[in-house]
């Protein structure tokens, strides 16, 4: 099943800690330590560090890869996330090629089908609304990021 099972408790401060990302050097490791020196200290922020381990911004030890570089180019963010998104929840754009325009409850009913019911309503309702927010930062009708 290709849906990341990390997902965000909260979303309130992803517009902040993307907007920080943007804004700040690339650390040699993303870690809760560099999230923190961002000013995002709540054990509900550092659930972005998986979610962007998902998308393919870090590498599994927490380093920045190509397409976080790619994402600091603001000219660019947007679209590097949408691919970001399309490659990461890969499933769900198979069953809906504008799966990023799904509400959130459509969502949620999709991924319930496509980890067979393997978790809660609690946890299927984060993972949407994970996804959800993540789609308001991207821009799916451009075309693809130009790979540097």
């Amino acid at each position: 099943m290709a849906i990341p099972t990390s997902y965000l408790t909260t979303t309130k401060n992803l517009d902040g800690i993307l907007n920080s990302i943007v804004g700040a050097q690339a650390p040699e490791k993303f870690t809760t330590r560099f999230l923190e020196s961002l000013d995002y200290k709540t054990s509900a922020d550092r659930l972005v560090i998986g979610v962007l381990k998902s998308l393919g911004f870090l590498a599994d030890d927490g380093r920045p890869t190509q397409r976080y570089f790619t994402y600091l180019d603001q000219t660019q963010s947007e679209v590097v996330m949408a691919e970001a998104i399309r490659e990461a929840y890969s499933d769900l754009f198979q069953i809906n090629k504008s799966a990023n325009k799904m509400t959130k409850s459509e969502v949620v009913n999709k991924f319930k089908t496509l980890s067979q019911g393997q978790y809660s309503e609690s946890v299927l309702d984060k993972m949407a609304m994970t996804f959800t927010a993540l789609c308001s930062h991207a821009d799916f009708e451009a075309p693809a990021a130009t790979k540097e």
